[in-house]
């Protein structure tokens, strides 16, 4: 399947317009999901960060491996049945079942819901990196002020339910309301900033290197902040990373960058990892 970063111009503006397409049907499947599980949607989708504790809660309590019994595994179902960010984003699920994915698509419509109430200077776009292998190039995402800044919101949530389930850590109940709170001051302030407001370097980089010389699948650049004043950090994350599940190898050789041989993960995977480490 088609990655979002191999589309055309043309093909990203119609995948952006059908993500924004699916957020109200997505949103109305959670609401009826609560419904059915004995919950209140008016009580508990009131617009507040807040809100996004029970919801975080109640949605990690209910999330399902593919085999699991009585799930659907979404390799058996056609992918136009996938929400279209999964679809995009990769080409196998190997964690979550088709149930879980969906309710995954109703956190990703209120979590916007909530963020551009919140921040409502925010606008959707195309993501356009100024390297050809950005790994959000082409992605829908939430900008502000000069769009420089891009938040693929289905990548974090996502994330943190397939480390849960693979037990690989657990997410805490306040996670993506910490997330949401952080996303929003962000965007709040870029719709501020001035054209003579110095841009912010990145604190890092991926990419997706594979099929160059050396046999690696991911190159990971690290910020001047990361090199310098947090390197103990970095050599922290770097040991950490060496034991994560689907991880081979990690080398750490330039101060500046990371080299990962991990094959079964992809470029938001690995940036996710980081992120919720620094």
């Amino acid at each position: 399947m088609t990655n979002y970063r191999e589309l055309t111009k043309p093909e990203a503006a119609a995948a952006l317009q059908e993500f924004l397409k699916e957020r109200g049907p997505a949103l109305t499947l959670l609401r009826e999901r609560l419904v059915e599980d004995g919950q209140d949607p008016q009580a508990l989708l009131d617009g507040s960060l807040e809100s996004l504790v029970p919801l975080w809660r109640w949605l990690l309590s209910r999330l399902a491996r593919r085999d699991a019994p009585g799930a659907t595994d979404p390799a058996s179902v056609p992918p136009e049945m996938w929400p279209s960010w999964e679809r995009f984003t990769t080409a196998e699920e190997r964690t979550l079942s088709l149930e879980s994915l969906t309710l995954l698509d109703g956190l990703v419509s209120y979590l916007a819901e909530v963020v551009l109430g919140h921040a409502p200077n925010a606008r959707w776009d195309v993501a356009r990196g100024p390297q050809k292998r950005y790994h959000l190039n082409n992605h829908p995402v939430l900008v502000s002020g000069t769009g420089e800044t891009h938040n693929f919101l289905p990548g974090l949530p996502v994330v943190d339910a397939r480390a849960s389930l693979n037990r690989v850590r657990e997410s805490s109940d306040d996670r993506i309301e910490a997330y949401a709170r952080a996303l929003i001051g962000q965007l709040n302030q870029e719709s501020v900033l001035t054209d003579e407001t110095t841009e912010r370097e990145p604190i890092l980089e991926v990419e997706d290197i594979r099929g160059e010389p050396g046999g690696y699948d991911f190159e990971i650049g690290l910020s001047d902040e990361l090199c310098h004043e947090r390197s103990a950090d970095v050599e922290r994350l770097v040991r950490e990373l060496s034991g994560a599940e689907g991880v081979n190898q990690v080398l750490h050789e330039d101060r500046d960058m990371i080299l990962v041989r991990a094959p079964s993960w992809n470029t938001e995977m690995l940036e996710g990892w980081f992120l919720q480490r620094l």
